[in-house]
């Protein structure tokens, strides 16, 4: 281990990943932060990620994340994803039925890894690409894209690029999203933002429905604190309208979409 970490600063490395394939899990309390020891011997800052508490999930055993927070980075939890919109659905659902355990550790300096972002390979359509580039910025995840810049189509590199995306999901705050209702279906998420904004996402997870159609008041999003609130779309970056606290939002989210 501790050759390896010479080596990688040696060669001037920005960022390791390091897996647990094949290894002994139960070695792994030990391991990664050794290595993590290693590599901050060298006095070059490298980013450093880790698989430690997936594979720990995946045996029953409880991650213990304020631990994995005090010697990494960032840190995978749970399954590799697919090229494919059940598979982002499948993790979208565990982040949110794991909230408790995973927000107390998330912000700057360490962070819950969902796993890359598929937008502009061949299992996503447009509609999909944009739920899951706004689904990983409301949970502040890594973006980390794992198409071929040199085919990517420009609509999903439109989706990789939005100005308003990199904004939500690299606030300073940190603050990992969170479900908060479930209206028709529909999956509401909210992330508090730096001055007093807030981030939604309005999810429709299924495939082969109708639009959804829905009205959730103003109370139920959380927003009470002032008398009136500008809503935004924020791919778009256009104003929808301002809404008192006291009144009801609309909206129309398509199936599979955001």
């Amino acid at each position: 281990m501790e050759l390896d970490a010479q080596t990688f600063a040696e060669w001037t490395v920005d960022y390791v990943k390091l897996d647990g394939c094949y290894a002994d899990v139960k070695r792994m309390d030990d391991g990664y932060p050794l290595f993590g020891y290693y590599l901050n011997r060298t006095n070059r800052p490298m980013v450093y990620s880790c698989s430690w508490p997936a594979y720990q999930v995946f045996e029953k055993i409880n991650p213990n994340y304020t631990r994995i927070a005090e010697y990494c980075n960032l840190w995978r939890n749970y399954d590799d994803i697919d090229d494919n919109f059940d598979s982002v659905h499948g993790i979208v659902e565990w982040y949110a039925s794991q909230y408790d355990n995973l927000s107390a550790v998330h912000g700057p300096g360490s962070w819950n890894d969902p796993d890359m972002l598929i937008v502009g390979n061949y299992g996503l359509s447009y509609g999909q690409a944009q739920a899951q580039m706004a689904l990983w910025s409301i949970l502040a995840a890594p973006l980390i894209m794992s198409v071929d810049l040199r085919t990517i189509e420009p609509w999903f590199r439109e989706i990789l690029q939005n100005k308003n995306m990199l904004a939500i999901n690299q606030d300073s705050i940190g603050a990992m999203g969170k479900r908060i209702l479930k209206v028709n279906d529909v999956e509401i998420w909210s992330k508090p933002l730096v001055d007093d904004f807030t981030a939604f996402v309005f999810f429709y997870p299924d495939p082969y429905g109708t639009p959804a159609r829905l009205s959730v008041s103003l109370k139920d999003l959380g927003l009470v604190r002032y008398r009136n609130y500008n809503f935004y779309e924020s791919f778009t970056g256009n104003l929808i309208g301002q809404f008192n606290y006291t009144s009801n939002f609309y909206t129309v989210v398509n199936p599979s979409g955001s």
